[in-house]
């Protein structure tokens, strides 16, 4: 009987032992447990600590060496959450802590949610390590000539997730996601696409995509090129691509055209792009109204011209199905005068006023205008405004010319103004004082002069002989000074 007690004390505290050992596995035991020395939230850019699981560490509820942490992903789970093929299982790091054994760790979720807490990251919390490692959810690429040329509608606009937009390619960041609820009142838009890229975990090819009615742009966002419906996408069997390059080889534009006498692929529709007048040695050939008004089109703005007159632009035989390519050549340089007028800050959209150079007593302008508007530029103009004749040019290239000549501010010639603040000469006999007294009545009148400020431009195109509309905005000020400032060389820029 007591060999049988024995052997019971004995399986007894063998159980025991085992129970023990099977809690240490899963929880840290007082005895070893490390303590946690700080704790902190990560500030960096959120979008800079995308990470993923290696696979070397588990997730823990808190700090895995510290009392009372529980598994929450195996190392076999994170394992496979490292090669998951979904970017729903993408993970975000937002909090660091480190413990007294020097070790770091991060607190990440994924982004479904599915799977939050600790993982080991190793020494440094200037990187991530150990468990953890930086991730890439989504990669840019480059947009082929048919993407950037491309016309595209929603194939499925609605609620349902094939027929939205996305602010960033779906679950590639963190709790970013659609731009609406609801596409349907955008099934007859048209969009371009300006950017692309793949998700690293699916390998599709998403596209970020723009109204071409810039009036509303709710809708612009990232969506999947295999839910867009390209409208101008190339027909073989009717259309012939268009690739307009300049000297050096460089593509301008691509475009595609359709032959109205075309048969089907490989139909001969030559005569629908060029025409031939005379016969033998007389006999000129050129581009057919209707495709010579289409190139036109597609370059206009670049600042190149292509002529059908140019051998290198003829083809002897143009076939459906196939491509033509045509050389451009440069325009020449176009030099602009630039016109300066005052618009109103708080309304900007007003005609303005047109103002002149103080030295001006010439024009027609110069004759209507108001001594305000009279101003002087103390600035010699350096740079010419100029570009290829034909190209388009922006505001900001006009802000950038004026700024470069020093041209960013206009003073008027000083003025004053009569009893009803009407505004006249400085030595206008009805100018008048603060209290609406005259130089008749021994009063010495109020005068004014007042500043203006570069605000923008008025897009255009480069044009021999043109003129550029630069816009200012003008403040207001009483001055003491009587003398008006000289103009330097301006006039062969303002005009």
């Amino acid at each position: 009987m007591q060999s049988s007690l024995k052997k019971s004390l004995y399986l007894g505290l063998a159980a025991l032992s085992f129970a023990s050992v099977a809690a240490v596995s899963t929880t840290a035991s007082a005895k070893s447990a490390a303590k946690v020395t700080s704790d902190k939230v990560l500030t960096t850019d959120a979008t800079k600590r995308n990470v993923n699981l290696t696979g070397t560490n588990a997730i823990y509820t808190k700090p895995g060496t510290v009392k009372g942490a529980k598994v929450v992903a195996t190392t076999t789970t994170a394992k496979n959450l490292n090669k998951s093929t979904t970017s729903h299982e993408n993970f975000r790091a937002y909090r660091v802590a480190k413990t007294n054994r020097g070790s770091i760790y991060y607190k990440v979720v994924s982004y479904n949610k599915v799977y939050r807490g600790w993982v080991y990251g190793g020494k440094s919390a200037d990187t991530f390590a150990g468990g953890v490692e930086a991730y890439t959810t989504f990669k840019e690429g480059t947009l082929t000539s048919d993407q950037k040329n491309g016309n595209y509608k929603i194939t499925n606009a609605g609620k349902t997730a094939d027929g939205l937009t996305y602010k960033q390619p779906a679950w590639t960041q963190y709790k970013i996601g659609k731009t609406m609820a609801d596409t349907t009142a955008y099934k007859d838009a048209t969009f371009s696409v300006d950017k692309v890229g793949t998700r690293t975990r699916e390998g599709d090819t998403w596209v970020h995509v723009v109204n071409q009615n810039t009036a509303d742009t709710k809708a612009d966002g990232w969506i999947l090129l295999s839910n867009l419906t390209q409208t101008n996408a190339f027909n073989e069997q009717s259309q012939v691509k268009v690739v307009v390059k300049d000297t050096d080889g460089k593509t301008i534009k691509e475009f595609n055209y359709t032959a109205p006498s075309a048969k089907g692929k490989d139909s001969n529709v030559t005569s629908d792009f060029y025409t031939t007048t005379g016969t033998g040695d007389t006999a000129t050939t050129d581009f057919s109204s209707a495709f010579g008004k289409a190139v036109q089109a597609q370059v206009s703005g670049t600042g190149y011209t292509v002529a059908g007159t140019d051998t290198v632009n003829q083809n002897a035989a143009v076939l459906t199905g196939s491509t033509l390519t045509l050389v451009a050549r440069k325009g020449d340089t176009a030099a602009m005068k630039v016109q300066p007028w005052a618009i109103d800050a708080k309304d900007p959209s007003q005609a303005g006023t047109q103002l002149v150079l103080s030295t001006d007593t010439t024009s027609d302008a110069a004759k209507a205008a108001k001594e305000n508007a009279k101003v002087t530029a103390s600035a010699t103009m350096t740079t010419p405004f100029s570009g290829t004749a034909g190209q388009a040019y922006t505001s900001a290239d006009l802000v950038s010319n004026l700024t470069t000549n020093k041209l960013t501010t206009l003073t008027s010639i000083v003025y004053a103004k009569d009893a009803s603040g009407e505004i006249v000469a400085k030595d206008a006999d009805t100018a008048v004082d603060a209290n609406n007294k005259t130089k008749v009545d021994g009063a010495t009148p109020v005068l004014y002069h007042t500043v203006y400020t570069l605000s923008g431009g008025v897009a255009g195109t480069y044009t021999k002989g043109g003129t550029a509309k630069a816009l200012y905005t003008g403040v207001e000020s009483t001055t003491t000074d009587t003398t008006t400032p000289t103009n330097p060389d301006n006039g062969n820029l303002f005009g």
